[in-house]
């Protein structure tokens, strides 16, 4: 049984989530749209909030995103209203997508394809709408796992799973890689947009999964969420003598990067 996030519940706290460093967004904008090239045509499916999408726009590149979720399309456009920067924005399914074959220069995908229920069907939407010699971009949020958050986060899981014998995440990992070789893409070349730190103590961390920031708690029941914070505060008690002590954290977003070299059969 896959955990499944309603991302409508979660627009107004995305951003608090996820969002970036202004110097590492700008970073990352400028690394996506240097491998678009000049004044790229650029998609990104599950665009959210824009967090990416705007970056990359003012960057230079003409972004179309798209999203099932109205209330993180209403994110996007109100952001890219304040920002002043164009940004394309659609209702539309990743698995199904409302463009003609060869449309952009570059097709970009951060934390959805592992969400998606059919993320095979994605990448082959995503090499079909990718004009040939185009880049295809997945994109990551790295945090040391070796640092209180890597470590509180894993904690989390094993509480979840712990609770819910039978459930797991969504995810596509590696495979997506090696689907997109099937799908006639290059092999991804890995590179580092951008690398930041933050200090934050485990109480902190802790507090933001029970008010459901960190996306690890978005698809939790209250119930098991609960269970699941008392579980994790334990575990934190005995690791650190003082909780409220802050920490560094280090940061970075990474970015695959594929070329659509030929156009095969899904």
């Amino acid at each position: 049984m896959a955990i499944e996030i309603a991302f409508d519940k979660i627009a107004d706290v995305y951003d608090t989530q996820r969002a970036h460093p202004p110097e590492a967004a700008i970073a990352i904008g400028r690394a996506i749209a240097s491998q678009a090239g000049s004044d790229a045509q650029v998609l990104e499916i599950g665009t959210g909030s824009g967090r990416i999408a705007l970056p990359v726009a003012a960057a230079g590149a003409r972004v179309i995103g798209i999203d099932i979720s109205t209330g993180m399309l209403a994110t996007a456009r109100e952001r890219a209203t304040e920002a002043g920067l164009p940004l394309g924005l659609i209702k539309a399914d990743a698995q199904a997508l409302p463009f003609a074959d060869n449309t952009f220069d570059t097709v970009l995908a951060v934390h959805v394809l592992h969400l998606l229920p059919d993320w095979r069907a994605a990448l082959a939407e995503l090499v079909r709408v990718v004009k040939l010699g185009g880049a295809i971009i997945q994109g990551v949020d790295w945090r040391d796992p070796a640092s209180c958050v890597g470590m509180l986060r894993g904690q989390l899981r094993q509480a979840v799973m712990e609770l819910l014998p039978g459930a797991r995440p969504p995810g596509a990992g590696a495979a997506v890689t090696q689907h997109l070789a099937k799908l006639g893409a290059s092999a991804g070349e890995s590179i580092e947009a951008a690398r930041w730190q933050r200090t934050i103590s485990p109480a902190e961390v802790i507090a933001g999964m029970a008010a459901r920031i960190d996306a690890e708690t978005w698809a939790l029941s209250n119930e098991v969420l609960a269970a699941a914070i008392e579980r994790v505060q334990a575990w934190a008690s005995q690791q650190w003598p003082d909780l409220n002590e802050p920490q560094v954290v280090e940061h970075r977003f990474l970015l695959t990067v594929s070329r659509a070299v030929a156009k095969l059969p899904a």
